[in-house]
């Protein structure tokens, strides 16, 4: 595995206007009712009704979910770490999410007038006209995007330093690079361990001996991490693709209404994919390290 040739470093970049204002007149009144001081609380009132807001909230959730999904942990700045392997599958996605905001964008501003007459009724003498922005000043307000850079190496940070003890730090900085590389190898083991462990825990029965009720999501989450798992798995883990295929044959391969009474229900199917994901829950148990070169070398080494 080659980090600057086999993944790059990816940065999610979302602006949205709250729609929120902090009301100071409302704020002093309540202060003064209360004999308290004018720093004891705030009160934000919400500009425009809930709902105005819905699809374009759905969208940001939506694109920070799949960026993290399809992404794994790096730093602290919000680089994530976007394999070679995974990055036409990202970008279709995240292009796609883009291009939605835009119409949310272009429906919330043909819909701003209206709902603005519908918050002068809901705020009542809390409207202000002046609160506002035009609607030419908002569209710059929403936006989705993503940066792309290289994954940086000990080298690059060298070439920035002046100092004598370059080995030094480039070992150090190694060091440091690995221990990232570790965490991004358990998080894979972590979503795929999480997503076999709530199978097994809805796949139970009640006190009165009933399954559980679960949703189609329970087995769609298996398949949407054994989907990606493989093209994030730069490290070339052996044993995690190995687990990977097995949740894939065992687990996400089987209809949910297989699992749960139904036209298609099987007892057995289900006592077999309970014992299959208790099973590989026990195997995962040891994959959760903290994330040091050590840990991701005991990983690749475990059977």
């Amino acid at each position: 595995m080659n980090l600057e040739t086999d993944a790059m470093l990816v940065s999610l970049h979302i602006h949205a206007w709250s729609g929120r204002m902090h009301d100071r007149d409302v704020s002093d009144r309540v202060a003064a009712e209360h004999d308290a001081g004018a720093s004891a609380g705030r009160y934000h009132k919400r500009l425009l009704p809930k709902d105005a807001f819905s699809a374009l909230t759905a969208t940001i959730s939506e694109a920070r979910k799949t960026h993290f999904k399809q992404t794994l942990p790096w730093d602290d700045q919000g680089n994530r770490l976007l394999t070679v392997a995974n990055h036409a599958h990202y970008t279709e996605l995240m292009d796609a999410l883009r291009e939605r905001m835009v119409r949310d964008r272009t429906r919330f501003l043909e819909d701003y007038e209206a709902n603005i007459a519908r918050a002068r009724l809901e705020l009542g003498g809390l409207f202000r006209e002046a609160d506002y922005p035009p609607p030419d000043t908002l569209r710059d307000r929403f936006s989705l995007r993503y940066r792309i850079q290289s994954a940086p190496d000990a080298d690059h940070f060298i070439a920035k330093l002046a100092t004598q003890d370059t080995e030094r730090v480039k070992r150090d900085i190694k060091q440091q690079i690995g221990a990232r590389l570790g965490d991004a190898l358990a998080d894979l083991y972590r979503r795929l361990g999480e997503a076999v462990g709530h199978v097994s825990e809805r796949l139970r029965e009640d006190e009165d001996g009933k399954p559980l009720v679960f949703r189609n999501s329970l087995i769609e989450n298996v398949r949407a991490v054994v989907d990606v798992a493989p093209r994030l798995n730069l490290f070339g883990d052996e044993n995690l693709a190995r687990l990977c295929e097995e949740v894939k044959e065992k687990i996400a391969a089987v209809e949910p209404d297989a699992l749960r009474p139904s036209r298609a229900f099987d007892p057995k199917i289900r006592e077999r994919v309970k014992r299959d994901a208790d099973d590989l829950l026990e195997r995962f148990a040891g994959y959760f390290g903290t994330g040091d070169t050590a840990d991701a070398d005991t990983h690749r080494e475990a059977a």
